[in-house]
């Protein structure tokens, strides 16, 4: 089951970033649309707490999921920027060096390793990362727009492990309000990052109407994936959870190539289809 989670936690995640870039692209600015679409996503979780009426963990451990949405703030507002560039292959390293990060505390902290494990883990981060190895349209990118891909890269991968990890510390104790927490800390993080950048008057961030039904699908994706990711955290090892999760980029690339008809080249097809086998071998090894 916590193998199904976090595969349910890839699709959502891969879902939230495409939606949350084409958001971007209308003229929505970036963090506006990260602290809507969190605070869409926490108030969907706000039935479900009330329904289940249990008071929020007394363990210190909660504040780890502010520190989870504050990575996210910083993972989000630098994914959608590339998303709105029409980047979408940036995910997949992104993804990779994230997982690279989590799986890395998590075998530092005890978590089983076999051989079958070990190559799935290699094949789940490598095939991420080498979908970035060219453009979309093949050609070799300008040594700026290399630069420029590459802190990307570095600066939200480290997001993500951080993210990561502490989604899975903070669901040992309780995953609705550890994700409910999560997604305040995101809403507020980015809605004051929305206010330092802002270049007009505060009423013109805010998007249309027009716009709110992308910004709503962003909300319940990611607060899908979250859930899901923090539900699996219960049983789950960080090591095999975050690699499997970190194929998120996955669904962003497909959704672009169904919905926008992004095409990837051999080299970017070759590295999703290494990432899903190794998603395949970890499930099999996590048996």
């Amino acid at each position: 089951m916590a193998i199904l989670l976090a595969a349910a936690a890839a699709i959502g995640w891969g879902a939230a970033d495409y939606f949350g870039g084409d958001a971007s692209r209308r003229a929505v600015p970036v963090f506006v649309v990260v602290a809507i679409a969190e605070l869409l996503g926490g108030l969907l979780l706000a039935p479900v707490l009330i329904a289940r009426g249990t008071p929020p963990p007394g363990d210190p451990r909660l504040i780890l999921a502010g520190v989870a949405g504050l990575a996210v703030t910083v993972e989000l507002g630098l994914i959608y920027r590339a998303l709105s560039r029409g980047e979408a292959f940036i995910t997949a390293p992104i993804g990779a060096l994230g997982a690279a990060a989590a799986v890395t505390v998590g075998l530092v902290g005890g978590d089983p390793i076999s051989l079958a494990l070990a190559i799935g883990l290699v094949c789940a981060l490598v095939g991420g990362a080498i979908t970035s190895f060219s453009s979309a349209d093949g050609a070799p990118r300008r040594r700026t727009d290399a630069w420029r891909a590459t802190a990307t890269c570095l600066a939200a991968g480290a997001a993500v492990g951080t993210s990561l990890v502490s989604l899975h510390a903070v669901g040992r104790l309780d995953p609705y309000w550890g994700t409910a927490t999560e997604h305040v800390s995101t809403a507020v993080s980015a809605a004051a990052a929305a206010l330092v950048v802002a270049r007009g008057p505060v009423r013109e961030l805010a998007p249309g109407w027009s716009q709110m039904p992308g910004v709503a699908l962003v909300a319940a994706s990611g607060v899908g994936g979250d859930l899901a990711y923090v539900s699996a955290s219960h049983t789950g090892a960080l090591s095999i959870l975050s690699a499997i999760s970190s194929l998120y980029p996955v669904t962003t690339i497909a959704l672009g190539r169904v919905l926008q008809a992004q095409r990837a080249t051999r080299v970017q097809l070759a590295g999703v289809l290494i990432a899903l086998g190794g998603a395949v071998l970890l499930g099999a090894a996590a048996r």
